[in-house]
């Protein structure tokens, strides 16, 4: 079995990583990874409104204005949420007029190191089920996982970010495109987005740290 298979329930279709990032993929919530960069829960999500979702938790941008007429809010899930919220709204991608299209996250990495991108997802029987992330590289797109969704259950996919590929920068952006939906009214859901990381103390911070272990090396 390759690292790329770990979680799998049995019956689901490969996800492929590119690089070095690992993929926990299954029907249990993934575990903790550090503190929250931005997170978007999607309830009150609302396509008619706008076609843009701030991070509900830290800094963030969520645009699915690709989507368009596609977009659609279906019954979200708790899996892969914060502790306390509800199920709530989850944001679809209806039909075949869908596929090609993509939701977009913008977030910011000053400070953080060791990010984990995670997503609930789950999808009818006709919809989008050739679905891919990938990160802008600067030039252009670079795709690192592709996925297919669960047809019976919300599962959540977790994926660990490759620190050399992209997060060079103070900004980083991923999409999520989906394709490959069959029926012009299959669907595929998203909800409890979440990029995650271990923030990096400041230098001030670093100094005070080394300064109480000197102090506490001479009362020894």
């Amino acid at each position: 079995m390759s690292h790329c298979d770990i979680g799998l329930p049995q019956g689901h279709a490969t996800a492929r990583a590119v690089g070095t990032g690992v993929i926990v993929m299954g029907l249990a919530a993934a575990s903790a990874h550090g503190s929250i960069v931005a997170a978007w829960n999607l309830n009150g999500i609302d396509p008619a409104a706008g076609m843009s979702y701030a991070a509900t938790t830290g800094t963030g941008t969520l645009d699915f204005a690709s989507i368009g007429a596609g977009a659609s809010v279906l019954q979200g899930t708790t899996l892969g949420g914060q502790t306390g919220e509800l199920a709530g709204d989850a944001l679809a991608a209806i039909g075949t007029v869908s596929n090609g299209t993509a939701l977009r996250l913008d977030f910011e990495t000053t400070g953080y190191t060791d990010l984990v991108v995670s997503f609930a997802t789950r999808r009818s029987s006709t919809g989008a089920s050739a679905n891919r992330l990938e990160y802008w590289n600067g030039l252009g797109w670079t795709s690192v996982l592709d996925f297919a969704s669960n047809t019976t259950a919300w599962e959540l996919v977790t994926l660990k970010l490759n620190p050399a590929d992209f997060m060079g920068t103070d900004f980083a952006a991923l999409r999520i495109v989906v394709d490959g939906a069959t029926g012009s009214t299959g669907s595929i859901r998203f909800d409890n987005l979440t990029i995650a990381g271990n923030a990096v103390p400041a230098p001030g911070a670093l100094a005070l740290i080394a300064l109480a272990s000197c102090v506490a090396r001479r009362r020894r």
